[in-house]
């Protein structure tokens, strides 16, 4: 009967070692996928004043000349 019960209590203790090394295992691989997948974006520099803004923030005026922000893009 007692090599009944250490043997499962051996098993459970397996097993949660196991779920808790597998959680640790695939946080890191979801990391490491994220971080692949990000392309690095473009940067411009504002016509105006020379800042340099991420493409996707650029405010872009009819000639398709890039701006920090619509102030300059008003101002030319």
């Amino acid at each position: 009967m007692k090599y009944l019960l250490l043997f499962i209590v051996v098993i459970v203790g397996l097993m949660l070692h196991k779920k808790q090394r597998g959680a640790s295992e695939s946080l890191s691989r979801a990391q490491r996928d994220a971080q692949r997948l990000r392309a690095p974006e473009p940067m411009h520099a504002c016509t105006r004043c020379g800042v340099h803004v991420p493409a996707s923030r650029c405010v872009w005026d009819a000639q398709q000349r890039p701006y920090c922000c619509a102030e300059h893009a008003r101002q030319g």
